[in-house]
């Protein structure tokens, strides 16, 4: 039972670990993007709370101390970033005008407790923001999905054919961007693609998946054994004879932010192990219940009836003969008028004589 239970809470862990909240954010040059910090309560409020990104250039980018004006980390940021509200109430709202393509990243942000015992604590916000900032005369993707991955795993992006393209599919193409340059990474029909990137992804990681689907066949396409330095703003496109390419990364474009060490072989796959075994020990817990619930009914019925059993073996052993006769005790006999074992014939005699 303890087992049973020490699992349920495990369980419970690994689905609270899983969830991450993660918003995605998309702004053209010169506009402007909200980034709403809040912590959820503690016993403690807060002394101050920090901004950082933590992706494509990690570090800070301002830091705001309950009751003061913030700071800036840089010094031309200070004029395009502005806060409101005060860190103690746990909730503050910091912006960023005048955006550059060089703003895309993941932000966070982290709010600063008082430990008396020890150095203070640095707590993350409830959410995590991804802000994309495209150029201003590009045409920028249409669709854009987040994909979060850990160092080791995979991600999957699906490839879409490109608008207006016809006919049989010939291949893949995959392409990356970082900042405002679009690099080809892989490119099926031209074998392995020409980049400029410094890290290119090696064809051996990347693997082009094709299954049947209800409106023909769906092409999609998965990088393995991610890095660090993987993550990116991906788009894939089906490749077809008299088909257009285009240079940009298409109408649809997958986030790929890849985070931290994949200690199993993936939270889901995890995640859904310990479910099962959950859910098999709880009807395990049933049936044994139901099981020892019928067997004491048994028992308690086998055991009503005990006596009653007793009871008639002890008149059937009064009746197997007569007991012992008492002093001065006359054996009585019980006469019949008629004696059925003589013959009619002997009666008749006997009637004749008298």
């Amino acid at each position: 039972m303890a087992a049973f239970w020490g699992l349920v809470c495990l369980w419970a862990l690994v689905v609270t670990q899983a969830r991450g909240d993660v918003q995605f954010l998309e702004r053209r040059e010169g506009e402007s993007v909200l980034l709403p910090c809040a912590l959820e309560r503690g016993d403690s409020p807060p002394l101050g709370v920090y901004l950082k990104r933590t992706w494509l250039r990690p570090g800070e980018v301002m830091f705001m101390y309950t009751g003061t004006e913030l700071s800036a980390t840089t010094g031309g940021d200070k004029k395009r970033i502005g806060a409101s509200g005060d860190p103690s109430s746990r909730a503050v709202n910091v912006s960023i005008s005048q955006l550059r393509v060089g703003d895309t990243d993941r932000y966070r942000c982290e709010f600063v407790v008082g430990n008396a015992a020890s150095a203070d604590l640095h707590l993350p916000g409830t959410t995590d923001f991804f802000l994309l900032v495209t150029a201003g005369d590009a045409g920028g993707p249409l669709d854009i999905d987040l994909v979060q991955a850990c160092v080791g795993g995979s991600a999957l992006i699906p490839c879409p054919p490109p608008h207006g393209a016809r006919g049989t599919v010939e291949g893949v193409i995959l392409k990356r961007r970082r900042g405002d340059a679009v690099e080809v990474l892989y490119d099926s029909k031209r074998h392995p693609a020409s980049t400029s990137a410094p890290s290119p992804i090696p064809k051996e990681r990347i693997q082009v998946l094709s299954a049947p689907g209800p409106a023909g066949f769906t092409h999609n396409l998965s990088l393995q054994r991610l890095l660090p330095h993987d993550g990116g703003l991906y788009s894939c496109q089906t490749l077809h004879a008299d088909g257009p390419v285009g240079a940009g990364l298409g109408t649809r474009a997958i986030f790929v932010s890849v985070e931290g060490h994949c200690s199993c072989s993936g939270t889901p796959a995890l995640l859904y192990a310990l479910s099962a075994v959950v859910v098999f020990l709880f009807i395990l817990l049933c049936l044994t219940v139901v099981v020892f619930q019928t067997k004491s009914r048994r028992s308690v019925q086998v055991s009503r009836q005990a006596p009653v059993y007793e009871e008639m073996v002890g008149m059937l052993g009064t009746t197997r003969g007569p007991g012992p006769r008492a002093p001065g005790e006359t054996e009585y006999k019980k006469s019949f008028p008629e004696n059925h074992y003589e013959t009619p014939r002997g009666r008749l005699r006997k009637t004749d004589q008298e």
